[in-house]
């Protein structure tokens, strides 16, 4: 169902629109709220605005300064043909005045909801392209990420909606490797960073496209390519970065020959069993600190670290700064 904003004083006015029956299942619109703020915050994420001929005029004045793209119906009493050209060329998408004509109303619908089902299959098959990317570990990724970018910069969308749908993609990639894998969540947060107000559309813009480019490294970077011959080795240190991960224990544990295991998994990955194993293990470790309130030594020793000082060294080497500094919010202030 796709939502309706109403943007008017007019109470009666109001009354009479929510009584149509071109609502809910007869047309996929349902009013879910009104306003008589003109707030570009608020309506910015609205897939369909009815406002009234004064105040929809100035909307899309708004909007126009602000370059961005809505849908709004302007709505009157009577047939106003000076506010009707003044809609044209401000971009309204339509006029409706009373009496309202219902098969003209099913028809606007009709066409929001054509344009929005094209919106929807588009991001479908930007999605499953992706995921494609991401499960081949293939570097196009960036190319075609980058020229989904460009094409978001350069189309008529406004950059707030452009925000929230590489948010909405990064929540589907996650959603999909979540599901498919049972230890990708012990390492990445499902949410989107927010950033703090104030900030602007375009730094929301960058902060979603830079979360969905790291997603793709951190995968790539927990789950190598690898043969199936492999895949029980990884995805056991993978579901256990907590457990005795001792190139010998896993091997007897796998039932493999230990030096063989160390042979097998530096050709297929080019990644030294250890180093592997230290990699998800500092992830987790990661995690930890950001998700959890576990003390530096706590984590460590729950990471089969027997000495908090090397795996504070490891983590400093892996993350440029000490485990008790990454768990800091990025605003904190350090002088005193």
């Amino acid at each position: 169902m796709y939502s309706v904003m109403l943007l008017m004083d007019n109470k009666k006015l109001e009354r009479e629109l929510r009584s149509l029956s071109v609502w809910g299942e007869a047309s996929c619109f349902e009013i879910t709220a009104s306003t008589s703020k003109l707030s570009m915050e608020e309506l910015s994420g609205c897939e369909l605005i009815i406002a009234e001929k004064t105040m929809g005029l100035q909307l899309l004045r708004k909007a126009q300064l602000h370059r961005k793209q809505l849908r709004v119906v302007l709505c009157s009493y009577d047939k106003d043909f000076d506010s009707a050209r003044q809609g044209m060329v401000l971009g309204a998408y339509d006029y409706i005045t009373m009496p309202f004509d219902l098969p003209q109303i099913h028809s606007m619908l009709g066409r929001a909801e054509s344009e929005l089902r094209v919106d929807e299959v588009s991001d479908i098959i930007a999605l499953e392209q992706i995921i494609e990317y991401f499960y081949e570990r293939n570097d196009d990724f960036y190319s075609y990420f980058n020229t989904m970018l460009d094409r978001l910069l350069s189309g008529s969308e406004d950059m707030l909606r452009s925000a929230e749908k590489l948010g909405r993609l990064y929540e589907n990639i996650w959603e999909e490797l979540s599901e498919r894998h049972q230890w990708f969540d012990l390492y990445i947060s499902d949410g989107l960073f927010r950033l703090e107000r104030p900030y602007t559309d375009r730094e929301q813009f960058d902060s979603n496209a830079s979360r969905i480019v790291s997603l793709f490294k951190e995968f790539c970077e927990l789950y190598p390519h690898h043969s199936e011959q492999l895949e029980e080795v990884i995805t056991t240190i993978l579901n256990y970065p907590e457990g005795d991960l001792r190139q010998k224990t896993l091997a007897a544990q796998l039932h493999i020959n230990s030096t063989y295991l160390s042979t097998v998994f530096l050709a297929q990955t080019g990644i030294r069993f250890v180093d592997f194993v230290n990699s998800v293990k500092l992830k987790r470790a990661a995690w930890l600190l950001i998700n959890t309130t576990l003390g530096v030594t706590e984590i460590a020793i729950r990471l089969d670290y027997k000495d908090s000082s090397y795996f504070s060294k490891l983590f400093r080497q892996r993350y440029g700064v000490a485990p008790s500094l990454y768990r800091m919010p990025p605003s904190y202030d350090f002088q005193i």
